[in-house]
Parts: structure tokens; C-alpha cells; sequence
């Protein structure tokens, strides 16, 4: 039995530059106690598709057509106080930005309590009483109901906003982007809660993500949105093990997956269709590798392919012999894309580039490759936080956060390393470390032979050139005022490019270079005209303007697509090649660190616990601390399933240093010396080593019982 049923959907918004025709022409089935994934790149029209199941569409938005029945009620004939009394009741939502949706200055538990109470009509004691029930219910502590959102870490406020939402007993939930942004670590245990609950309340759930893997986990059922269309729907499994539409296969194949990795990932070039004008054709048929004349003449709609499937492709069913076709990456790659970017030219001489200090040389022409770029020796950083004034007032203490601990390693000329760990691990600081952002408290750090303390004048100007940091989040990395073209001939003024024409010559060519193409269209663009993936090109090529030697990238795609994510990892692949890029790339997820890096370190309370080479590190883990990690990551296949986590959530704040091994408290093979002793760091075969008792000389005393 359908408990929402969709037909004929269609949502306009209106804009000055014409009416976006966001959803057009959905039709859609939810049966009861079914978890249906909903996938697609941003911008197809998945949140609008909630929004208007809810009704909450923006004033620019409305309804053109079509119906949405809720148990035989059509939502679009309600009243609006009659919708208000079904959402929360009868349609739940957990918001895209759950992790702000909850009041700073409120306890948890007075808002928790506020809805059953308003909207649910209990009266004090039995709000407080299934505030509670809510807590045991998703995991968290009943005493936690009286603090503050900001006391909460990340996943304890998505599990906070998951209560809210089941508060009331909701007969269909709709999640958006549950788990975005969130560390493997605290996504797996959101994922587990879902599972869990399903399981418990027979929950009915919609899932809108663009995060594949995430589908496979928990939904049974899959439905593909690109451009404001359904393209396709399917059972999970049969769905990932063979779609039927070229989009669903570009987008599986663009994914990392750590159980079966890729040499190469797809990556979908182009964008979808301006839907203020949309083509009278099939709308994936500029980006599609199997495209043929009719494409673009016939609309295709969604038929049944098989037993429960529907796609809408006209060769839907030659798809078992396109699927193998589809196995070549460089099939999705349009001709202009696919061609080799032009040589980049020798880097202009001081006269040339109108004074300032001379780029250094290639770092492959005069050194060998072996040789080492980059050395860490023994580096700590401490940051002092509380007292002053403010804290003599409060009566607080001042107090020291180790955020990094006696950490050493190296980085040869063009080797990539990956620093993975969840939030507060000290993967960031690290990063600054190495641009020279802050200073460290303790060790030295060399670079290319120079001490980066002793740097100074032009010696740190010239260390600026050669080392370059590509920042987290696009949208906030580039000056929302300046064209990109000002914004990538910046680094260029400040280091002495006084030629104008040497200039844009450079900013062509590194945008051409990282597939921005054709280059001089983008020049005078501000950044809001760019979708996110192009912006993060911008961002890398603000990154490689210069030429660098050493390039720092901090959680680089964390906030893409799946296809732009793609795109943008092979680009930074390929370059680091090409260039002899020494890169360090800084990530929560192992399944992108296998895929780009030579190596990975795990990073745990501000040390590196294990370091090796990344098919050691992936297959073969040494340390307890890699083997969670690597069990949380959510991999493509609803057939393989993630084990449970052996460990807690949450990391402890570092304002101690622990006495024996950091991770004791939240390991699960614990023993009475991780207490008091402090495990050296073992290095195994193949330059692998990790810093835990289990792998030591003294795994065998007696002294290493159980705790």
C-alpha cells in the first residue's frame, strides 16, 4: 500500500532571468515501511521534491501542476493550518543543516519538550518523560537533555534533530543529506541508528542524498533525479548491481569504494541543463557517452525495463552490453575534455615577470626524485585557552589543548600522503603547521633544507611562493567581490608579476589546465555565477597558479557532488604527476585517500598512531583505531555490509596528555599496560608502523592482560 503517491509533479520557481522548471513532471510511489534513496547531483531538483511534499517551497516557488496524495489525502487541496497539523505528526523531516537546526541559546531538552508539548499536546511530566524515551531511543544520554546544543558534538545534535523528529510518531520520515559533513566514525553510527529504528518502527523513510553509499546501506530502494526528472527506480540490490541508465552508471562509477577500488574514477563532464529552457530531448544528452541522434529529438519517459524497474533511456535495454563499454573512464569524457592540456611554459624570467625573486626550478630537473622535500622532526603545537579577564570572572582555569603531539614524518619530492582521523584529531593544525600558517611549540619542521622558523624577508616570500593551501570550503575561499580573474593574478602581484600580459597568460593556461574550459569565459566571472565544483577548480587553481612544489589540500571535496568530486580528485591526481607535486591531503575518508595518495597516516588526539603505504594501511591495519576507521566507511554494495564499531563515539578534548596509549579509553582491545604505558611506534614490512601495544616486543608479557 502506497503511503505517498506522487503524480505529474511540477514545481517553477520564478527568477529574474526567467521561470526554472526545478521538478517537472515527477511521478512517484512510497509504500509504507519502505526506505527509498533518492539520488542525484545538486541542483536536480531533490530538495525541492521535499519541499514541496511539505509545503514549505520559498516565496518564489509554487506548484504548477500535478498532485501529492498522503494516504489518500491530497496535500495540495489542505488548508494551511491542516498541513500544519500533518507535518510533525504524520511527515517528519530531518533538514539538510540538521547540525544548525537546533536553538543555541534553548537546552535541548526545554525545545525537545516544546514540540511534544505544542504540537503533540502533552503536558509537562509527559513531555519530560518522552523527551527521554526519545533519548534511549536514538543512543544519547537522558542527561544530556538539559545542556546546550554547543556542548553537543556533531553526531550527538544529528541524533538530538533525529529525536525531534521521530517525537511524534511520524508515519513517513524524510531525511536530506542526513549525514553530510559528518566524520566516518559518527556517520556510521547515525547510519546504524536508522537502520535500528526502521527495524524497531517499521519507519517509511525517504532518503535524499547524493552520497551513493550511504543508499546502499540503508535503503531498499532507489530512485535517480537528474534535472528535475526521474530517470530511474529500482530495488537496491539490483540496482547497484546493474543499473539500467547511463546516469546511474556514471555515478556509481564515480565513487570511491574501499572494498573494490578503482584506478580510475568517472567523472561526469559538464552540468545539467538550464531548466529555465529545457531541451526537448533526452536531458542527460550532453553529458552521456552513449548518446545517439534521437537523443536529442525524443523525450524519453520512464517504461519498465524489468521486474520492478523503470528507466527512462532509450537504450535502456542494450544497457548489459553499454555497461561494459561504460568500464573505460575516459568513454564519459567529452572530446575537448579528453584531449592532453597544453604543456605549461617555463616560468618567466625576474626581467620578464617584471621584477621580484625568480621561481625556483623544477624540482625533477636538478634533484632526484627520492630525495626528501619535506621533514618533520618531533613537532608539537599547544594552544593556550580560558583565563584572562573573562575567565577570572567565570572562575574558569586556563587550560592547554595538545592539538598536535611529537609527530614525525617525511615527504619525498612528487609522494602524496594522506592524514586521516575524525574531527579533532589535529589534522588541521597539522596543515597549518606545514604552510607555515602557525608555529609549532616544540620539533622542527624542513623544508627543502630551511628550518621554517629561521625563514624571514625574502626567504619567507620565496618559502610562500613554493607552498600552497587549498582550502576547505569553495564558497568561502574566494572573495565574493573580486572577478577570478583578480582573484588568481593576486598571488601573482604579490610575488613580482608586475607584466599584465604574463599575468593572464598564466591564469589562462592553469584554467585550462585544471578542465575550466574555454578559459577566457571565466575570467570576468564572480564566484556566485560558478556551480560548487567549479569552484573548487578555481580554488586548486588559485592553489597552482604559482607553480608551488608543495600543496597542502584540507578536505578538499568534502562538500561535492559525487561526479564533481570525481573530476576534481583526478584532476589533482593527474597534476601532482605531472608537476612533481608534493601534496598532503587531509580527509575524514579513507576510500579518497586510497584512491590519491602514496601514503596515509592516521592521526588520533594530535599523534600518528599508523603510517604506511596506502594498501598496507587499507588492507592490512595495524593499529585498533585504522581498523574503525576503515569498518566505517560505508561502501557502494547494499550486499556488504559494515560490521558494527567496536568503539564509542566522540573524541576526547585534548586538554591532557595522556599517560600510557591516547586511544585506550575508547579501544576494544584494551589491556592493563595501555593504561600506564606509552606504546612505542613498531615498524613493520614495507615501511609500515604503528604505535600500539598488540604489534610491540612486549605483546607476549605477561604484564598485557585484558583490562
Amino acid at each position: 500500500m502506497s503511503i505517498l503517491s506522487i503524480r505529474d509533479l511540477k514545481v517553477h520557481y520564478a527568477t529574474a532571468d526567467g521561470t526554472v522548471q526545478a521538478v517537472d513532471g515527477i511521478s512517484l510511489d512510497v509504500e509504507e515501511g519502505q526506505q527509498l534513496g533518492l539520488i542525484g547531483e545538486s541542483g536536480c531538483g531533490k530538495t525541492t521534491l521535499l519541499k514541496a511534499v511539505v509545503q514549505v517551497l520559498p516565496r518564489n516557488g509554487r506548484i504548477a501542476g500535478g498532485k501529492i496524495l498522503f494516504q489518500g489525502l491530497d496535500l495540495l487541496q489542505l488548508p494551511a493550518a491542516e498541513m500544519r497539523q500533518l507535518r510533525w505528526r504524520e511527515i517528519a523531516t530531518i533538514p539538510q543543516a540538521s547540525m544548525d537546526s537546533l536553538n543555541p541559546v534553548q537546552r535541548v531538552g526545554k525545545q525537545l519538550t516544546k514540540l511534544l508539548r505544542v504540537r503533540g499536546g502533552y503536558d509537562r511530566r509527559a513531555a519530560k518523560r518522552r523527551a527521554a524515551d526519545l533519548f534511549d531511543l536514538v543512543g544519547l544520554d537522558t542527561e544530556r537533555l538539559m545542556h546546550y546544543p554547543h556542548e553537543f558534538s556533531g553526531g550527538m545534535k544529528q541524533r538530538a534533530v533525529i529525536a525531534m523528529a521521530l517525537a511524534l510518531e511520524p508515519s513517513l520520515l524524510i531525511a536530506d543529506e542526513p549525514v553530510t559533513a559528518l566524520d566516518v566514525i559518527v556517520q556510521h553510527q547515525i547510519l546504524s541508528v536508522l537502520r535500528e529504528l526502521q527495524a524497531e518502527l517499521n519507519l517509511t523513510v525517504m532518503l535524499i542524498t547524493h552520497d551513493i553509499s550511504v543508499v546502499a546501506q540503508v535503503c531498499d530502494s532507489v530512485a535517480v533525479m537528474y534535472a528535475g526528472r526521474i530517470v530511474e527506480q529500482a530495488a537496491a540490490k539490483p540496482f547497484f548491481a546493474s543499473p539500467a541508465h547511463p546516469y546511474s552508471l556514471g555515478l556509481q562509477q564515480a565513487f570511491p569504494n574501499l572494498a573494490r577500488p578503482r584506478d580510475v574514477l568517472v567523472s561526469i563532464e559538464g552540468y545539467p541543463p538550464d531548466l529555465r529552457q529545457p531541451p526537448s530531448g533526452c536531458r542527460f544528452a550532453e553529458r552521456c557517452p552513449f548518446v545517439q541522434a534521437d537523443c536529442h529529438t525524443i523525450d524519453p519517459r520512464l517504461e519498465p525495463v524489468g521486474e520492478g524497474r523503470l528507466a527512462a533511456c532509450l537504450r535502456s535495454r542494450e544497457m548489459d552490453s553499454l555497461r561494459q563499454q561504460a568500464e573505460d573512464p575516459t568513454l564519459w569524457q567529452k572530446v575537448e575534455v579528453a584531449l592532453p592540456p597544453a604543456p605549461l611554459p617555463p616560468p618567466p624570467s625576474p626581467h620578464e615577470a617584471g621584477g621580484g625573486m625568480p621561481p625556483p626550478p623544477s624540482p625533477a630537473a636538478d634533484v632526484a626524485a627520492a630525495d626528501i622535500l619535506l621533514e618533520l622532526r618531533s613537532v608539537s603545537k599547544r594552544f593556550k585557552i580560558g583565563g584572562g579577564l573573562a575567565g577570572l570572572l567565570r572562575g574558569d582555569q586556563e587550560q592547554t589543548v595538545y592539538a598536535v603531539n611529537n609527530i614525525s614524518f617525511s615527504l619525498k619530492r612528487g609522494e602524496s600522503l594522506g592524514l586521516a582521523g575524525e574531527s579533532g584529531c589535529g589534522k588541521s593544525t597539522t596543515g597549518k603547521l606545514l604552510v607555515k600558517l602557525i608555529d609549532a611549540s616544540d620539533g622542527e619542521i624542513v623544508f627543502d633544507g630551511a628550518e621554517l622558523t629561521q625563514l624571514e624577508g625574502e626567504a619567507l616570500l620565496g618559502f610562500r611562493e613554493r607552498v600552497q593551501l587549498m582550502f576547505q570550503n569553495p564558497f568561502e575561499a574566494l572573495n565574493p567581490r573580486f572577478t577570478l580573474y583578480r582573484s588568481l593574478t593576486e598571488p601573482l602581484i604579490i610575488h613580482g608579476w608586475k607584466d599584465e600580459d604574463a599575468r593572464t597568460q598564466r591564469v589562462i593556461e592553469t584554467l585550462d589546465r585544471v578542465n575550466l574550459r574555454p578559459a577566457e569565459t571565466f575570467l570576468d566571472k564572480y564566484p556566485h555565477q560558478l556551480s560548487g565544483g567549479q569552484l573548487q577548480r578555481v580554488v586548486l587553481a588559485r592553489s597552482l597558479v604559482l607553480h608551488p612544489d608543495f600543496l597542502v589540500a584540507d578536505e578538499p571535496v568534502s562538500m561535492l557532488d559525487v561526479s564533481v568530486r570525481a573530476g576534481i580528485l583526478n584532476t589533482t591526481r593527474q597534476l601532482a604527476r605531472e608537476l612533481g607535486l608534493a601534496t598532503v591531503y587531509i580527509s575524514h575518508d579513507l576510500s579518497l585517500l586510497q584512491y590519491t595518495c602514496d601514503r596515509i597516516a592516521i592521526m588520533y588526539l594530535g599523534e600518528i598512531v599508523e603510517i604506511g603505504p596506502s594498501a598496507e594501511v587499507i588492507n592490512n591495519p595495524q593499529h585498533p583505531y585504522t581498523q574503525a576507521l576503515i569498518a566505517a566507511v560505508p561502501v557502494p554494495d547494499p550486499t556488504i555490509e559494515n560490521p558494527p564499531l567496536r568503539i564509542q563515539e566522540g573524541v576526547p578534548r585534548p586538554t591532557e596528555l595522556a599517560i600510557g596509549c591516547p586511544f585506550a579509553p575508547r579501544c576494544p582491545e584494551v589491556m592493563e599496560a595501555c593504561q600506564t604505558i606509552r606504546p612505542p611506534q613498531i615498524t613493520h614490512e614495507r615501511q609500515h608502523s604503528a604505535q600500539c601495544h598488540l604489534f610491540g616486543e612486549h605483546r607476549d608479557s605477561p604484564k598485557l592482560k585484558r583490562a
